[in-house]
């Protein structure tokens, strides 16, 4: 069996598919994807800018007089959430709009690692792969949506809470992290032909791996204007990820529980 891949090497993936988009099977597809960033970034950050001030402001002044020399670690923590919400608000709109192309890069990208580097499919193959993923993206969402709201009320009440507060951007954090683990791991996934819960199961069975990984890619889209080419690195990333570890270690364990894998004699 091969070594598992640790969960502080899983976001330097990103860093691979940054690397790889520029592969000729896979550039032309990245094309289309950043310009819709880019005119999501622009609406994204100016809404961002506009009240980040307002609500920081209106939070501080609730802070009463005996915490006052708390005042930067709540405006540092509370800065941070306001980039984690801008972040997965961004890559949720960008991710939906792209899924047509991400669903195709992820695809071409898995054929590159299993060695088919003469990948080719038809207009039509073309076709139905991104149908399948936007229609795959719309049903991650219906999953996330109800947590979102659930996730996004505990933080609501929490940062209410002197003290308590500081855990608010860890809550929110944490929750988006894994959401886009699974959206990245369901690129690939779909590809593969499994269904949603599957790569749920796998993802928790790797928790570790799968948070590190979504995680990074929370960080790489709350970056402004890299996160044009992020995103899409990410997909890639993600593609990478279930090839290597999520897939493989799956098969790897079918192996050994059929006999088909054993020790050398």
């Amino acid at each position: 069996m091969s070594r598992p891949l640790s969960p502080i090497a899983a976001p330097f993936l990103i860093r691979e598919g940054f690397n790889l988009l520029w592969h000729p099977q896979i550039r032309w597809l990245v094309a289309l994807p950043i310009l819709i960033n880019i005119l999501l970034f622009t609406t994204a950050t100016w809404s961002a800018a506009a009240y980040l001030n307002d609500w920081l402001d209106w939070l501080i002044s609730t802070v009463p007089d005996w915490l006052q020399w708390l005042v930067w670690v709540i405006w540092l923590l509370f800065g941070l959430l306001a980039l984690v919400v801008y972040g997965f608000t961004f890559t949720l709109l960008a991710n939906l709009i792209g899924s047509p192309f991400y669903g195709i890069i992820a695809e071409r990208v898995v054929a590159i690692e299993r060695g088919d580097t003469e990948y080719n499919a038809t207009g039509a193959a073309l076709c139905a792969t991104a149908w399948r993923s936007f229609r795959r993206e719309l049903q991650i969402i219906g999953y996330m949506l109800p947590r979102t709201l659930g996730v996004m009320l505990v933080t609501l009440v929490v940062s209410f809470l002197p003290l308590i507060n500081i855990v608010a951007p860890l809550i929110a954090g944490s929750w988006a992290a894994w959401s886009l683990a699974l959206q990245y791991l369901d690129y690939p996934a779909d590809g593969d032909g499994l269904m949603f819960a599957e790569v749920l199961q796998r993802a928790r069975r790797q928790r570790l791996i799968s948070l590190s990984f979504g995680l990074a890619a929370l960080a790489a889209a709350a970056i402004p204007i890299v996160n044009l080419l992020l995103l899409p690195a990410s997909v890639i990333g993600g593609a990478l990820l279930w090839s290597r570890e999520l897939e493989s270690r799956e098969l790897e364990s079918g192996e050994l529980e059929s006999g088909e894998l054993g020790p050398e004699k």
